[in-house]
């Protein structure tokens, strides 16, 4: 009976086991990733993020080691697309996390190639997939990266409808490495050199800010955050604060007569135990205070 009673237990626990395995399962999520080759060594992003607007596409990643591949698409749909220096669609390489990096771009150089194949976009889960290779120049010596072999799967996106300007909401929105924050407070302003944007979460939640530094005249565009530019960020958790070493602020408007300013941003930054982490998925739409000198 002892026996008998251990076969039936032991059917249970397998029967147990197919179900949680089987059952109506369609198989395991996979986890976002990019990789790719980087002059014949991996290269490997496990926390890869993109940004979809109205009309274009974003794709990047930070490896551990603080190597850094963004994707610039000039559209927002399935397609392959052919990188040149004219037609907006480009990549880049960071090859580092110093704040003197300098990075490689396919626009460096009219050498520069490579292409950007987007073959899902799934709106339901907010992922795209696809593969690239490119290869980049540095205009310090002109010497180049080529990357093959690249890959992105199931990389999530955060969207921004950059077409209605007609309203405006007072938003400053960032994911750190666990979550992400909507600010509780939000301080702007443009003095003579500079218009700052800070987001603060609610101390409750999270002792935690961002803060980013633009030109005063900013347009919009691509601002690059790192040591040669006058684009500056902060990030700041607890007593410390980390500055932004690589990264990008996209302007989508700054309307200089109702003193508003949208736009999207993304950044690296080393901690304290000298891990390269991120801030992704940023976003901000304000009405900032004139706080420029008047003159007679």
């Amino acid at each position: 009976m002892k026996i008998r009673a251990i076969y039936i237990l032991s059917v249970f626990i397998f029967m147990i086991y197919l179900s949680s395995c089987g059952g109506g399962s369609t198989g395991p999520v996979q986890n976002p990733v990019m990789y790719g080759m980087v002059n014949s060594s991996n290269w490997r992003s496990p926390d890869p993020h993109a940004i979809l607007t109205d009309y274009t596409m974003k794709i990047y990643g930070t490896s551990a080691n603080g190597q850094t591949i963004i994707l610039n698409v000039n559209a927002a749909e399935i397609g392959e697309y052919t990188m040149s220096q004219t037609n907006g669609h480009y990549a880049e390489f960071i090859p580092n996390m110093s704040a003197n990096a300098t990075r490689y771009s396919t626009v460096n150089s009219e050498n520069g190639s490579g292409f950007i194949r987007v073959s899902s976009i799934d709106e339901e889960a907010k992922t795209m997939s696809g593969n690239f290779n490119f290869k980049a120049y540095r205009t310090s010596d002109m010497t180049f990266k080529t990357i093959a072999d690249g890959n992105f799967t199931n990389v999530p996106y955060q969207y921004y409808n950059i077409s209605d300007t007609s309203s405006f909401d007072n938003i400053f929105i960032f994911s750190d490495h666990v979550q992400q924050w909507t600010a509780a407070e939000i301080t702007a302003y443009r003095n003579d050199t500079a218009i700052v944007i800070k987001g603060e979460v609610d101390r409750s939640e999270a002792w935690e800010s961002v803060t980013l530094w633009l030109p005063a005249t900013v347009t919009a565009g691509v601002q690059y955050i790192n040591a040669d530019c006058p684009v500056y960020a902060v990030f700041q958790n607890g007593f410390y604060e980390f500055e932004g070493v690589n990264g990008s602020v996209t302007v989508i408007e700054n309307n200089e007569s109702t003193r508003i300013a949208r736009g999207t941003f993304f950044f690296n930054y080393v901690d304290s135990e000298e891990q390269t982490l991120s801030i992704t998925g940023g976003q901000f739409e304000v009405e900032y205070a004139d706080s420029t000198s008047v003159t007679d």
